[in-house]
């Protein structure tokens, strides 16, 4: 909660208001650079952008990026990373924001602020705001209430910003209708693959032809940076057993920690319910859930849910009270209701189904939390890996300042840990037992022989690296791999030969023989696609846009494409089976979820677009060095 708080107190709250919303700004190179400013890192359109603001933007996104990569990240990572581009750009895209905001002569009133500081659960006793409570934990973020309430305020100035720009889209019914039957409509095709691999053993190109290649591809076989190191690894893991935890531990950090192990126990609920018979039939449950579906349509609509359970509800106890069920406790109702409505936020709606039926549950309140069962257990636990990852941590610095004047074995042993080698490698490569360790690898890059590196963190514990060799990124002699050059160029002319008999066969079917005896022929072996969407993708697969594009371009009247398609080493040739459009009754049930998925998908597109061109626009000066 608190790690929380610290990034709230920062301005950067854009990509959240109308969802994941991710803009790559490259900011260097707008403007004009000035001299390094202690005062400011950029202006836009006179605003100025403290750079006090900048240096911590930037701290947060190194600290963040640490964390993903699981250990430290070298000044050479970080400048790769282009993070102060990336502080610089989201500091002046907040600016720009708030600029709008004042020329629409938006604002926050107090009371939208206060109910929005009221409303967030850092902040609440027993389910309800707790003045006392508040004041201590902006305390331990070192943030004044003045301090914290005006960056709330401009974070919800934004919010109010983000959507008065994208409150001018709309859907029309064309456009969800054109969505629905790209997202639905499938095809089938038959086809056949044709692998290099066929041709390879017929090809054995001569000594000349291989010292050509050689000469013409020698990118493809210059070897990168590579290093091989001794190293000490420190598990998290085994420092468990020594952790020993004092009786009061745990209570003390679930005091400080409650919310996030806490669920509601007490909740305020309304809710709708379309009745099941005891053994319904597919199409009476289908019924029930077009019925909610229709009913949750008009509730985004703005139609009120009270009015809506006095009008439809089949709940006799709760319909004439717009139905309310008051205050409900765990084990009230069934299993199947209670993971939906105590799984809800304030406000939130949702269906549970139940043997008894559908229901439309609305959460007003959450009345009173409790702890979730096994808390305790589960801060135990959390607690002994922090403590168990800091004895790794000491551990491994420990070992880091033995080894400046004791082997490695020797430090290993009294250490009680195992030395390991690794074989050549790069930074791009996976390391043998640890796996993909960018941070380790760039650590290795980065040493002599015998030298020995910082504490390197890993996502299980520690490790201290030795130099043992290192090669720097050289181009080998042909007579050191010439049989990889040889294997190159015989790949290159099965290719050819690949793509001449595709092209042959293609021709074959476009002349109109049948496609199994042309498969007969080639010793190949006619497969059937099965029925795929656009969005799914040939044979389910995402990736194979370059073979679903292609059936998707068939018909009866144009049975093959114009050229054998090539993927994954492999030529494919396509013939045209069937095509299945969508159902018109399915358009009318998936219409108001489609309209609000494809509704969010233009506003985040029409938002990119806007701020696009205020940057384009604005007078923006970068003081910082990049």
């Amino acid at each position: 909660m608190l790690q929380w708080l610290r990034k709230a107190s920062r301005s950067w709250f854009i990509a959240l208001a109308i969802g994941a919303i991710v803009i790559v700004f490259i900011f260097w190179g707008v403007g004009s650079y000035k001299s390094m400013s202690s005062q400011q890192a950029a202006e836009v359109n006179g605003a100025s952008i403290p750079m006090t603001e900048f240096v911590q933007q930037y701290n947060d996104l190194v600290k963040q990026y640490q964390e993903r990569a699981g250990g430290e990240l070298t000044p050479e990572m970080i400048k790769g990373m282009r993070l102060k581009e990336m502080a610089l750009s989201r500091l002046v895209d907040e600016t720009l924001l708030l600029q709008a905001g004042q020329r629409l002569g938006l604002e926050v009133t107090n009371a939208e602020l206060r109910q929005n500081i009221q409303s967030l659960p850092y902040f609440k006793q027993n389910g309800k705001f707790d003045e006392k409570r508040y004041l201590w934990v902006l305390s331990r973020t070192h943030l004044t209430p003045q301090q914290f309430e005006d960056q709330e305020r401009q974070r919800l100035l934004i919010r109010k910003v983000i959507g008065e720009i994208t409150s001018f889209t709309k859907v029309s019914d064309a456009e969800l209708q054109e969505l629905f039957r790209m997202a639905r409509e499938e095809v089938q095709v038959n086809y056949l693959e044709l692998s290099p691999e066929k041709f390879m053993a017929q090809e054995n190109p001569g000594d000349d032809a291989v010292a050509r290649y050689y000469q013409e591809n020698q990118a493809e076989f210059h070897l990168p940076d590579r290093a091989r190191v001794n190293y000490l690894l420190f598990r998290t893991k085994d420092y468990l057993p020594r952790v020993q935890l004092a009786p009061a531990a745990v209570e003390d950090y679930l005091k400080e920690h409650r919310e996030e192990y806490s669920r509601p126990k007490v909740i305020k609920v309304s809710q709708i319910l379309f009745s099941l018979p005891p053994k319904p039939t597919e199409a009476e449950v289908r019924q029930a859930e077009d019925k909610a579906r229709e009913l949750v349509g008009k509730l985004k609509a703005g139609e009120d849910f009270a009015s809506l359970a006095k009008a439809v509800s089949q709940d006799a106890a709760t319909r004439d009270r717009g139905g309310d069920l008051g205050l409900v406790q765990r084990g009230q109702n069934p299993p199947e209701w209670d993971k939906v409505a105590f799984g809800l936020k304030p406000g939130d709606v949702a269906v549970a189904v139940t043997p008894k039926g559908l229901y439309l549950v609305k959460l007003l309140a959450i009345q009173e939390t409790e702890l979730i069962p096994d808390a305790a257990k589960q801060v135990e636990m959390r607690i002994k890996s922090e403590r168990a990852r800091q004895l790794a941590k000491d551990a491994a610095q420990k070992a880091r300042d033995e080894l400046s004047g004791t082997p490695l074995a020797q430090v290993a042993q009294k250490l009680g840990v195992t030395p390991q080698e690794t074989p050549l490698f790069a930074l791009s490569d996976k390391v043998p037992g640890l796996g993909l360790q960018p941070a380790f690898n760039e650590a290795a890059l980065h040493l002599k022989p015998k030298e020995v590196s910082k504490v390197v963190d890993l996502q299980e514990g520690f490790a201290v690296l030795q130099g043992v060799d290192f090669q720097a990124a050289h181009l080998p002699a042909l007579a050191q791999i010439k049989e990889q050059v040889k294997t190159a160029l015989k790949k290159q002319l099965a290719r050819k030969q690949a793509d001449q008999a595709a092209v042959r066969l293609l021709g074959d079917l476009r002349q109109g023989k049948p496609l199994p005896q042309v498969a007969a022929a080639a010793g190949l072996t006619v497969k059937d696609s099965g029925y795929f969407t656009l969005f799914k993708g040939f044979l389910g697969q995402e990736q194979a846009e370059p073979l679903t594009s292609a059936a998707f371009q068939l018909s009866k009247q144009h049975p093959y494409p114009d050229k054998p398609v090539w993927w994954q080493d492999k030529y494919y040739l396509l013939a045209f089976k069937a095509r299945r459009t969508p159902d018109a009754q399915e358009f009318q049930k998936d219409r108001d979820q489609m309209r609000a998925q494809f509704l969010n998908q233009k506003q985040q597109l029409l938002f990119a677009t806007w701020l696009d061109g205020e940057r384009r626009r604005a007078k923006i000066k970068v003081y910082v060095e990049p």
